[in-house]
């Protein structure tokens, strides 16, 4: 029996093992975060699958969960071939939002990667935030609450740099927009190949502001702010300068790291 129940007054938890594959890697054989975040929702789609509150069924009362803000914390990435176990336990709820948790553990029990993300019911027709009705909840065990969590700021790009994306086929997903895991590949790819094989992150904020539909154009714009070893860089997705995703992710040189 995968579902345990570890927290008082919280939800039902749901391990899901998951071997690393190459495909999954960069060319460092290191897990990419896109990838790392795509197996964590395919986590909460078993659970939620195992509830009969799958995709079909959401899709049936006219709905689409949407994802609106990440925060995850890296003690490190995962490498090609290693086995893990991907946790994930959908906490608290209130009239518009459901907060779950997903954990990365090796098979040494160590925790390397927290999430912590923010969903949301969207209507089909309109596009717009549907109630959250406590039905659709009530097989996880989440506690329900009145207060609304706010995740912290992310800071502006003040002085930036940027690319040019354009959202193709493969970006879209059941929803009809662009996948939130491919959001992931968009923040980093502007930071380019000599960035990208010097640092590594360790922490990451992000907020989905709008949603970026097939064929548009999108600025991926960056701003980097260094001290000593320590990087953070700010970001900004636009369509027709209007924001739709903002991101702060903090870094570290590789060679720091232990």
């Amino acid at each position: 029996n995968l579902l345990m129940k570890e927290v008082e007054n919280m939800g039902l938890v749901y391990e899901m093992p998951h071997e690393v594959s190459y495909y999954e890697c960069d060319l460092t054989g290191t897990m990419t975060v896109s990838m790392l975040v795509a197996v964590a929702i395919k986590s909460s789609e078993q659970q939620s699958a195992l509830f009969n509150r799958g995709t079909d069924y959401i899709h049936s009362i006219g709905l689409n969960w949407i994802i609106t803000d990440y925060r995850i914390s890296l003690e490190r990435l995962p490498r090609v071939g290693e086995k893990l176990v991907f946790k994930t336990e959908a906490k608290t709820y209130n009239r518009f939002f459901c907060y779950s948790s997903f954990w990365v553990f090796d098979q040494k029990g160590n925790l390397l990667v927290e999430i912590e993300s923010v969903f949301a019911l969207m209507n089909q027709t309109t596009r717009k935030l549907a109630r959250v009705q406590d039905e659709i909840i009530a097989p996880y065990e989440s506690e329900k609450q009145t207060t609304i969590k706010r995740m912290e700021s992310i800071l502006p790009v003040e002085k930036g740099e940027s690319m040019l994306m354009t959202s193709q086929f493969y970006d879209i997903d059941e929803n009809k927009h662009v996948n939130n895991a491919v959001y992931f590949q968009w923040l980093f790819s502007p930071l380019g190949f000599d960035f990208l094989t010097t640092f590594v992150p360790t922490k990451i904020r992000v907020r989905f502001e709008k949603e970026i539909l097939y064929g548009s154009q999108s600025q991926s714009e960056f701003e980097k702010r260094e001290e000593d070893t320590h990087v953070t860089t700010l970001h900004e997705i636009s369509v027709k300068d209007e924001i739709c995703c903002r991101a702060q992710i903090e870094w570290k040189k590789i060679e720091t790291l232990d």
